[in-house]
Formats: structure tokens, C-alpha cells, sequence
């Protein structure tokens, strides 16, 4: 694999390339009016297996911009109207008649941790040996010094951005597998959009037809009696009628906003005080020690899938899904649970094995 980056000045295009195996670094870049080695560029995105920290939401459009002649005043133009549009990248990219070249082989690794954060955040907590922010203003006219510097900056990200992949080998590896199984590249997602993409991926084999998102999605929804819960206190009970009684309104992103009266009420449970959530019930002491006695015990309970099983239990699907969704939805975390298992058996036969070597 090749890392990539690329870097962009009113006067200065650059796209650095690093070797995982070899260590080779490669540069093309366009300095002034200079000429770009497009021939050399395209020859390296065609030809091997590339990776990047945001190169599907960034790189690859100005790579792509560039391979077809793009100046750099030009180039500049795009990564100003990518960084500052509040528009996804791609829409702001067909402002620009561009699209991804779809013979690239490249991974993203932006959306793959949990939690998004930046390139150098990922590197402070990897204890990377060198952190650097931009050491020149991005609007600079640069002179050959300045863009020598630029470059030894870009292969420091470059070098960030390798230390980011080796610390996600097994969640890129299970991607390619999951990848290989569905015949769709998932390589690149998170794990929400791995579930999106592969629930509609096997919607699709099971009833022909293709899903995609409602164009004008609820504002509001309600929680639905779920009829299997019975409060004895009459403080649970009141506040049940009342969640069924209030609308919930949705953020522009699909969050669900919190009533004012829900994430100020207290609610107390034998001797524990709690504060609602939209996913549950928090307990509130920041910390506690539970000492166990000859007259109590200390266990921890897992539910296997608790919110799956609430799902299909409760047969909540999309409205623009319906019944196939829980179907296809079933047969996804059935599979899940035999992996489980199955994993918890080698588990224990490790552990048993261990124990028999331990007593030789």
C-alpha cells in the first residue's frame, strides 16, 4: 500500500506518496506556472493499492483536478470551496464536473475509529514521535524553501497517517473480509454505514428492489408503549404516560432533542438515583465502591444484542423498509450471535488448554 497526501498553496500543488513496504517517498508537484507529472501521478493511483485519512472527502478530487490539467490557482479554488462548503464533498465536487475515478483501488481510513477526530489527535494518542500543525498559512505564496518545508510536513502526516493504519489492522481487515463476502467495498466505512450498506445490500437480493433514504424524513417522532413494562412505584408510572404524551422533535441530523423536563428528572430506584437518556437510564454518582458481604453477592448481567433484540421484539422498522428489513435484520444478528458463541467456545478451550500446559 501507498499512503497518500497532498497539500495545497495559491502557487504550490503537492501529492506525496509513501511506501508501507519499501519506505520509498514520492513527490509530484507543481510549483508556479511548472508542469505536473500527470503521466507519473495517474500511473501510481492506477496501479497500486492506495490509502488516506479523508483522501474520499479531499485528496482524490484534487488529485483528480489535477490529472486533468487544473492550475494551481485553480486547484486552490477546490480546496477552499471542499473545506469551506458546509455541502458534502462530492456536491461540492460536481460543482466542479468531477468524480472519483472508480479504477482507483483506495482505502479511507478517516471514518474506521470510533469517535472522529483529527489526523493529529489520532497521532497524539498513538504517542506519534513527531506532531506538527501547518507551518505555513494556507493562503501563502510559497518560495522553493517554503515548499521543501511543506514537504517534510506532508510526509510527517504521511507517517501519522501509517501509524493510524497499523493501529486499525483488524477493523481494515475485517472490512476487506466483510467486503469480499458482500460484493460491496466497505473498506472506507464506519461501522453505522457498513450496516446501512449491507442491510440494503441484502434488502436488495431479497426483494429486487433498491433503498435509499426518504427525501423528506419526520421532524418528530413518539415513543411507542412497548406493552411489556409494568412500574410498581407510581413516580415510574407517571413518567411512562407522560413519555407516551410527548413528541419528540429531530435535529437536523436525525439526533433526537431531549425534552428539558426529561434531562432534569431525577428518578430513584430502591436507594440509586438516575437521569434519563433517549438510550436509557444513567446512573448519577461519578464514582462507587460496592464491598461484597457473606450475605450479597456481585454479578454483572450482559444482555446478548440488547438493543437488536429490542428491535425485532418490538419489530420496529423504517417506515420506507417495513417487514423485509426485520427479516434481513434477523438474519444479521442471528450470525452475529453464532460468531459470539463460537468465539466464547475457542475462548475456553484456550483457556482450558493454558491451564493443562500451566500443570506440566
Amino acid at each position: 500500500m501507498k499512503i497518500l497526501d497532498s497539500e495545497i498553496y495559491p502557487n504550490y500543488f503537492l501529492c506525496s506518496f509513501l511506501d508501507i513496504e519499501t519506505r520509498e517517498i514520492i513527490h509530484f508537484e507543481k510549483m508556479n506556472d511548472g508542469d505536473l507529472d500527470r503521466k507519473g501521478l495517474l500511473r501510481v493511483m492506477n496501479n497500486n493499492l492506495t490509502g488516506s485519512f479523508n483522501g474520499n472527502g479531499f485528496d482524490l478530487y484534487i488529485i483528480q483536478y489535477a490529472l486533468q490539467g487544473a492550475s494551481n490557482a485553480q486547484l486552490k479554488k477546490l480546496c477552499d470551496a471542499i473545506i469551506n462548503d458546509p455541502r458534502a464533498s462530492w456536491m461540492v465536487a460536481k460543482d466542479f464536473n468531477l468524480s472519483i475515478d472508480d479504477a482507483w483501488d483506495h482505502v479511507d481510513i478517516m471514518q474506521v475509529p470510533i469517535g472522529q477526530a483529527s489526523l493529529k489527535i489520532y497521532g497524539g494518542r498513538l504517542n506519534a514521535p513527531r506532531l506538527q500543525d501547518l507551518p505555513i498559512q494556507p493562503d501563502a505564496i510559497l518560495s522553493r524553501t517554503e515548499a521543501d518545508t511543506i514537504k517534510s510536513y506532508c510526509i510527517n502526516d504521511l507517517e501519522t497517517t501509517e501509524l493510524l493504519f497499523n493501529d486499525l489492522k483488524q477493523q481494515v481487515e475485517l472490512r476487506v473480509r466483510m467486503s469480499e463476502q458482500y460484493g460491496i467495498d466497505l473498506r472506507s466505512k464506519s461501522d453505522a454505514q457498513i450496516a446501512e450498506a449491507v442491510i440494503k445490500s441484502e434488502l436488495h437480493n431479497l426483494t429486487g428492489k433498491d433503498y435509499r433514504r426518504p427525501m423528506n424524513p419526520p421532524t418528530s417522532v413518539r415513543y411507542r408503549n412497548p406493552k411489556i413494562i409494568n412500574f410498581k412505584t407510581k413516580q415510574l408510572g407517571d413518567i411512562l404516560a407522560r413519555l407516551l404524551r410527548q413528541k419528540f422533535d429531530l435535529k437536523a441530523n436525525g439526533q433526537v432533542a431531549v425534552p428539558n423536563w426529561i434531562a432534569g428528572q431525577l428518578i430513584k430506584i430502591n436507594k440509586t438515583f438516575y437521569q434519563m437518556g433517549v438510550g436509557g437510564l444513567h446512573s448519577c454518582e461519578s464514582q462507587q465502591r460496592v464491598v461484597a458481604t457473606d450475605n450479597t453477592v456481585l454479578f454483572e448481567l450482559d444482555a446478548a444484542s440488547y438493543y437488536p433484540a429490542i428491535i425485532l421484539q418490538q419489530k420496529l422498522a423504517p417506515v420506507n423498509l417495513g417487514a423485509p428489513f426485520l427479516n434481513v435484520y434477523k438474519t444479521i444478528v442471528d450470525r452475529r450471535l453464532k460468531a459470539k458463541h463460537e468465539m466464547n467456545r475457542i475462548k475456553k478451550e484456550i483457556a482450558e488448554l493454558q491451564k493443562q500446559l500451566d500443570g506440566l
